[in-house]
């Protein structure tokens, strides 16, 4: 009996000791594999001062808004934005549609970045910039674009060029009693324009 017990008692322990390993191993492998897609490799970490041309890099759609987190996420193209200093802080301004899904995502996420391009990618961009998550749930693979995350597990892609990780510090929607210029008025009342304004602390910047 006694020899029985000692001997189901090794049994039981080096099978859990297998258990331990082979979740040590899982453990290891999955960190290894969030590294692998993280912007560290490959990319180069840069100054926010050495931001530049904010003008061109909002124009035509060439970037993309992304926020949330792996599993609950949403991209969208970005042209109404500006980079700054503001409070003290260097900051990035975008400007959100009311009816994308990107918006619900803003106000649930305290982070957010602003991927850049280059040209080859355009095609990508109209399509998530087309797409609506609500009709199309795989809006970002459809695109050909590949989802990875920064340190601090926020979204971004692969194939860009210059990542903008920013912490949102301000946010107020735009209102048109407040606009001072008839051709933006009009544009709002024509076209019934909601947009709320974001403005995010820039935390890290990588370009490569």
């Amino acid at each position: 009996m006694t020899n029985g017990a000692i001997h189901f008692k090794n049994f039981t322990t080096m099978r859990i000791f297998k258990q331990i390993v082979i979740a040590v191993c899982a453990a290891l492998a999955f960190t290894a594999s969030i590294h692998a897609q993280s912007p560290a490799e490959g990319w180069t970490k840069v100054d926010p001062t050495e931001l530049k041309n904010a003008v061109e890099l909002f124009a035509n759609d060439k970037t993309a808004l992304a926020v949330g987190k792996e599993g609950d996420l949403n991209a969208t193209t970005m042209s109404w934005g500006s980079i700054g200093e503001l409070w003290g802080k260097p900051i990035v301004t975008v400007v959100v549609d009311h009816s994308r899904y990107t918006y619900s995502l803003m106000g649930l996420y305290d982070y957010f970045t602003i991927t850049a391009f280059p040209k080859k990618m355009n095609g990508a961009l109209d399509y998530i910039g087309s797409h609506s998550r609500k009709t199309d749930k795989n809006k970002i693979q459809n695109a050909g674009l590949t989802t990875m995350f920064t340190e601090l597990g926020n979204p971004t892609f692969k194939e860009g060029n210059l990542i903008i990780e920013c912490r949102t510090i301000y946010e107020s929607p735009i209102d048109v009693d407040n606009m001072l210029d008839d051709d933006i008025i009009k544009m709002y009342q024509d076209n019934k324009l909601k947009h709320t304004m974001f403005v995010g602390e820039i935390v890290n910047v990588w370009k490569r």
